[in-house]
């Protein structure tokens, strides 16, 4: 899951993904499907890593296009329009988002931009999208920045650091946890203001910060960090970051003997394959056993497509609803680069698996009202925690 705790080149790899007109995706290289420029298909391009260190989320994105285009296309595309995907590979690298970004904006066929994983790879490539007058949809960019700092051609579905930390907070205070310790990413992009959000909040309530330690996602050993945080007793332990990282630190974290709650991770392989991560808690938008029938639709219908995905975690299921939104989009204003933007002016109540409905507040340019929902990692799966 993309979760509430934890929203986070060298090769450019194009994949021209036309599901549904002839064939399934394979990767890299170009699909059958409308000719560019053939005025029967509209292109939508997708900021993505396909290889580097978040490659495995590049995969989950592409699954749940995919899976999305295909849906739509069968359903009778854009008023009659097939929809395809270009993806080129970023690698979520600040260099390569920006060098995606201007061979998007030159190609005239892209009418919108999905990407790209990380806020900080996201936000270097936006002047480059609002110059060229090309919507930019971050869906899964948390940080505030992104849209704040950004342009009418900005716009995401990602609930901000800043929300998800208040609510964190809050949650941790509500269970009588009276004091934590705190590791975050120590990045100025992400990690540091996601740390801050949760301090003030933490703060204005009265939860006792014993601690808190700045890390790297790169890093193999945060045994020194941890220590002294353990050294100082805190009731929990709160991991501000990703999933791969929370694993190690989870993982280092017990070895010291510490067993209290730990608030953190992601619902992605790693983590949630990690034993000692069992009982963590995080926020999140989107679980897969939500009995919800839009939610249950979405999950049966990809795990038919990928019958090797155990799991549909929110990095699926906010991809998939980008791609709908998009969509909706396009047939509210039209399929033209204006008509995109004209298009998310207008959109209320679009439907959604991660919210229900998607309706965006148009100063923010984000999700109006987003809800979070408390869930807890057992037996490698999550599970809603009874408020």
């Amino acid at each position: 899951m993309k979760n509430a705790f934890a929203r986070a080149a060298a090769v450019s790899i194009v994949a021209l993904v036309a599901v549904g007109l002839t064939g399934c995706a394979t990767g890299s290289g170009s699909e059958a499907g409308g000719d560019a420029g053939s005025g029967d298909t509209v292109y939508f391009g997708v900021s993505s890593a396909t290889t580097g260190q978040y490659a495995q989320y590049g995969d989950q994105f592409k699954k749940a296009f995919d899976l999305a285009v295909k849906e739509v296309n069968a359903d009778g595309g854009i008023d009659g329009k097939k929809v395809a995907l270009k993806y080129e590979d970023s690698q979520s690298d600040p260099k390569q988002s920006v060098t995606v970004a201007q061979k998007f904006v030159a190609d005239k066929d892209v009418v919108l931009a999905f990407g790209d994983y990380a806020s900080s790879a996201s936000i270097p490539a936006s002047p480059i999208y609002t110059a060229g007058k090309l919507v930019q949809y971050g869906y899964n960019n948390s940080n505030p920045d992104f849209t704040a700092k950004g342009t009418e051609y900005q716009w995401s579905t990602a609930i901000t650091t800043t929300a998800s930390y208040t609510w964190t907070a809050d949650y941790i205070k509500k269970q009588g946890v009276k004091s934590v310790g705190v590791t975050y990413l120590n990045t100025a992009d992400w990690g540091i203001p996601a740390y801050k959000a949760f301090e003030a909040e933490a703060k204005k309530i009265g939860l006792k910060i014993t601690d808190s330690e700045g890390v790297l996602d790169s890093s193999d050993d945060y045994r020194p960090s941890l220590s002294k945080i353990v050294a100082t007793k805190p009731d929990a332990i709160v991991h501000v970051g990703y999933g791969p990282d929370a694993a190690k630190i989870v993982n280092q974290l017990r070895s010291t003997g510490y067993d209290g709650t730990f608030y953190g991770g992601q619902d992605e392989e790693s983590f949630d394959a990690t034993p000692e991560a069992e009982g963590s808690v995080i926020g999140t938008e989107f679980v897969e056993t939500n009995p919800d029938a839009a939610v249950q639709k979405f999950v049966k219908a990809f795990k038919k497509a990928y019958p090797s995905e155990e799991h549909v975690t929110l990095f699926e299921a906010g991809a998939y609803d980008a791609l709908h939104v998009a969509v909706a989009a396009a047939k509210a204003g039209g399929t033209t680069r204006e008509g995109i933007l004209a298009g998310f002016k207008k959109l209320e109540g679009v439907p959604s698996v991660v919210y229900g409905a998607i309706t965006f507040d148009q100063k923010t340019r984000r999700v109006a009202d987003p809800k979070l929902t408390p869930v807890e990692l057992k037996d490698g799966s999550w599970s809603a925690i009874e408020k």
